[in-house]
């Protein structure tokens, strides 16, 4: 029986009496793994690290209720999951960084969940040689050329903008569309791709305007759109601006007027923030879908809503798949950093518990199917994330 075919059968039989991490050892000792997770923990943009974190640490703790590491040479081993704040502060990021190389018995990190501090971490883990697995950032300069320690289970802003173009004009009908993008690397990168792919999804893009860091009051930038036709606006930004955007859009009555959201968007702080009423109808480019029918999807969620009380979110999700390849690489002969960095880049495809069979491309980014789309459309009812029908 494969690795996934054991979670989901874990899963579906509720054997979710989960022990704490780490088992019991101190870090470092031969029985234990020490792996970080690196992200925002406190913040405006916390709630992508504590998911991340939450993920991450979902999967170790079913590993080692289940025994430990299955096989290979650290067979039996538990695992430990240390977390590090980076505040989504790139300066940060790279403090948190040397941090983690430093500390010997780490023998991996995930993270980290913004493009810029990932960007300004890399380098630096790069020189320690710690495997890197990054899972939330999405920046196309993260894979643009291959890091041998690094590797990336989520599609780039180029692939997750170009398909959000197509969402608009194929499946929401969208014909005249505005742009609002925050000012940072996540919104120009997913500008440039939609604006790229529009004309092929039978776009027209009216305008698009960038907001500033910080920045609270959006209501001039919704009425250039407003005053401009659009029949759509597209909000390329994080679940804090884009719920802001949403409850302010909403005060102007724009009943008439789709909204869609980035993957970013892909959280209930969304709608806690912007309201019930505000949400309603606004659609949601989504990495994870849970109300998917697939086997892996079903039984994670069960599993997780039942241990956490709570159902998980995207970054849970990216993130718990993301230790699964970490996983193979532990099973099939990583011992040590440099060991598991050669295992997780030799082996061709990899079974996760969630999306079922992954494949990084040839600078260790998640691989494309032009045939399958990575990204779903998802539709908020009732201040619920529901799969959206045309």
């Amino acid at each position: 029986m494969s690795r996934k075919q054991l979670m989901l059968a874990a899963l579906a039989g509720g054997a979710l009496m989960l022990s704490a991490c780490g088992g019991g050892d101190e870090a470092g000792d031969k029985d234990t793994i020490v792996v970080a997770v690196a992200g925002p923990m406190t913040g405006e943009n916390a709630i992508y690290g504590k998911n991340q974190l939450a993920g991450v640490q979902f999967a170790a703790k079913q590993i080692n209720d289940g025994g430990g590491v299955e096989s290979g040479p650290l067979k039996g081993a538990k695992i430990e999951v240390k977390s590090f704040d980076d505040v989504a502060d790139p300066n940060q990021g790279a403090s948190v960084a040397q941090k983690i190389c430093d500390d010997d018995d780490i023998m991996a990190v995930f993270g980290h969940s913004n493009s810029s501090v990932t960007l300004a971490a890399m380098p630096i883990y790069e020189r320690c040689g710690i495997p890197l697995f990054v899972s939330y950032s999405s920046n196309p300069e993260i894979t643009a050329e291959l890091h041998e320690n690094l590797f990336r289970t989520l599609i780039d802003d180029a692939s997750m903008g170009a398909e959000m173009a197509y969402q608009a004009g194929r499946e929401i009908g969208a014909e005249k569309v505005g742009l609002i993008a925050s000012d940072d690397d996540y919104g120009t990168g997913l500008v440039e791709s939609f604006e790229e792919t529009a004309p092929d999804a039978g776009l027209e893009v009216v305008d698009s305007i960038a907001t500033t860091t910080g920045q609270k009051d959006f209501t001039p930038q919704l009425t250039t759109l407003r005053n401009q036709g659009v029949d759509t606006i597209v909000l390329l930004n994080t679940y804090t601006d884009a719920a802001l955007q949403i409850k302010q859009a909403d005060a102007l009555g724009w009943d008439d007027v789709k909204i869609l959201v980035t993957a970013g968007s892909n959280t209930p702080e969304l709608v806690k923030i912007a309201g019930k009423d505000a949400v309603e109808g606004v659609l949601v480019n989504a990495v994870f879908d849970p109300n998917s029918s697939s086997e892996g999807v079903k039984s994670f969620v069960d599993a997780y809503s039942a241990d956490n009380g709570e159902a998980p979110g995207e970054a849970n999700a990216v993130a718990y798949d993301s230790f699964f390849v970490f996983l193979d690489g532990l099973e099939n002969g990583g011992e040590d950093r440099e060991s598991l960095i050669s295992q997780v880049a030799d082996t061709e495809s990899f079974e996760l518990p969630i999306r079922g069979t992954f494949r990084f491309d040839e600078n260790q980014g998640a691989a494309v199917d032009p045939d399958s789309p990575a990204t779903a459309l998802l539709e908020i009812q009732d201040g619920a994330f529901a799969s959206f029908t045309p």
